[in-house]
């Protein structure tokens, strides 16, 4: 069932710099349920008012290591954002935080501790892509469940074997969580697409769903989320075959992906 509208703001932070910025598309959705967007839509259409007293109030937390403008994951192309918080300055006692997905070079330290502090405090954690082994190395992931980017799953086993990485397209695991009354949440994802679905999915679990579909996944075409979507329809390596060469492929989801052999072992740290 869903859950009552919250009355205070949810905070919800993302930490994007230097990350595939499509990693954090599913911003939109959380988005299109605020207040704010409803506000738009009311004047724009009257027919969206039995949804409005559905509408979320969100306040959106941008985060860099400084508040200078920042580049995604490619430093000078030139499309860059302004963070609204530094690692340092940012509340710890978030209610969503959402962790895009750098390159395995871009670990601040301020970052690291950020995510540290932030851990027991915030609800809910989730990653897309890479984020996941941004967040794993933290040391908070050991003995959880988790995904990462289809490509890198070889790779991340070998740096992070204490983890229990599985090949979905996102997975859901209880996390630690001190001073509210509700269970911490870890939602990892894989790439960017499996991260737009799983921040639906996960909208549809915790909202009025009518209200979800309607101003959230209709007008992105996902408005077909079911759980299902958390599990690939086919292996990795199977995937990429032709469908006449599937019936024979061997199961090998879990041999080194193409990312694991490039990389050569040379990303080792914990």
């Amino acid at each position: 069932m869903a859950s009552p509208t919250p009355k205070k703001p949810l905070r919800i932070a993302i930490m994007l710099e230097a990350v595939q910025m499509s990693d954090i598309l599913g911003i939109d959705i959380f988005a299109n349920l605020s207040t704010k967007y409803m506000e738009i839509a009311l004047q724009l259409s009257p027919k969206v008012a039995p949804l409005a007293a559905h509408a979320i109030p969100i306040e959106f937390l941008y985060l860099a290591s400084t508040l200078e403008p920042s580049d995604f994951v490619v430093p000078g192309n030139n499309f860059q954002f302004v963070p609204t918080h530094t690692y340092d300055t940012c509340p710890r006692d978030l209610d969503i935080l959402l962790i895009g997905g750098p390159l395995l070079t871009h670990r601040p330290p301020a970052a690291d501790k950020f995510m540290k502090e932030a851990w027991l405090k915030t609800p809910v954690v989730m990653t897309t892509c890479t984020g996941s082994l941004w967040l794993a190395s933290t040391g908070l992931l050991e003995g959880k469940k988790c995904t990462t980017n289809r490509e890198f799953l070889g790779a991340a086993r070998s740096i992070f074997p204490g983890i229990e990485w599985v090949d979905q397209a996102w997975v859901v695991e209880e996390k630690p969580l001190e001073g509210r009354n509700v269970k911490g949440e870890l939602w990892t994802a894989g790439a960017a697409g499996c991260g737009l679905q799983m921040i639906a999915h996960y909208c549809l679990e915790k909202f009025d769903n009518e209200f979800v579909k309607f101003m959230g996944l209709e007008g992105l075409n996902l408005h077909n989320t079911t759980a299902k979507d958390q599990f690939y329809p086919a292996a990795l390596e199977d995937a990429k075959q032709p469908d006449t060469q599937r019936a024979e492929a061997k199961d090998v989801s879990s041999s080194p992906s193409f990312v694991s052999r490039f990389l050569g072992g040379v990303f080792s740290w914990k």
